[in-house]
């Protein structure tokens, strides 16, 4: 079980304003849930609209969402920034059933791990993993595959598990989305294969933008050998250049990579800009 799971002051569950030291983590043993994990920069929750509808949609996909309505989440969201005073962090939404099947609706500021600079500018090492996840469209918590990915990525000693399909193709990393470059070409594995990623949504706009070509299919992983370049997208990771995947070397400094990333960032900063602080 994580350690200090809900961070800060305050936290909020059922639209009350509880001291963090109240927080119980006892429904992190479950083995599903409903959530919803955004990044807050400058006191303002990056793509709050897109992570909301989201996580409607995972209320529809999983006929699970009794008792909430998700239109009032995004009010919620800012009164915990506010009370805590939040610049930098990652939050994190929870719908759940309680053991007496009433809504629990938890709203608080989770543990992050972003990025080093090294890594952005050297790329990290990732890793194949054979495995399926049910729904994949629904961010429902799989507690086993969680689990079973976070050992392996322990015992690789790699930053992330690329999971790969009983077709052989590669579907998505266990906490992120994945890019390949090939030929001037930036690929994905197609959006009914994985979870649709708020940042992978950003940045296949930003490579429309910026006259990219950019296509969803499916990758078998032996066509690995082939790409020039690797990333992973991600709230906390935004675009990640990958280095190895099981030893192989990729180019984290690859022209179009570069362009991509900078062209994320710079959507972002336009983003704040566009949207008042703790409103």
């Amino acid at each position: 079980m994580p350690i200090n799971e809900c961070l800060g002051k305050v936290y909020l569950q059922n639209r009350k304003l509880i001291d963090v030291s109240q927080f119980d983590d006892s429904f992190l043993l479950s083995q599903s849930y409903i959530y919803e994990v955004f990044r807050v920069q400058e006191g303002v929750a990056l793509f709050l609209e897109d992570h909301l509808s989201r996580l409607e949609q995972t209320c529809q996909l999983s006929n699970y969402c009794p008792g909430f309505d998700v239109s009032e989440v995004y009010d919620q969201v800012y009164a915990l920034i506010r009370a805590n005073n939040l610049e930098t962090g990652n939050i994190k939404v929870v719908l759940r059933l309680d053991d007496k099947d009433q809504p629990d609706f938890r709203v608080y500021i989770n543990p992050h791990q972003y990025p080093t600079q090294e890594q952005y500018i050297k790329g990290v090492d990732l890793s194949l993993f054979k495995a399926i996840r049910n729904n994949p469209n629904a961010k429902v918590m799989d507690l086993r595959l969680r689990n079973a990915t976070n050992l392996a990525r322990e015992q690789l000693n790699v930053y992330e598990a690329l999971l790969v399909d009983n077709k052989g193709c590669i579907t998505e990393g266990s906490r992120s989305n994945i890019f390949f470059i090939r030929n001037d070409k930036v690929i994905t594995p197609p959006v009914e294969d994985v979870l649709p990623g708020i940042t992978r949504k950003h940045v296949m706009e930003v490579c429309r933008q910026l006259q990219i070509k950019v296509v969803e299919e499916k990758v078998p992983a032996r066509s690995l050998v082939v790409m020039e370049a690797l990333f992973i997208s991600g709230t906390s990771r935004k675009v990640l250049p990958v280095k190895h995947v099981d030893g192989l070397g990729f180019d984290p400094a690859h022209p179009l990579l570069l362009q991509i990333r900078e062209g994320f960032d710079e959507k972002v900063r336009r983003y704040i800009q566009g949207h008042v602080k703790n409103p």
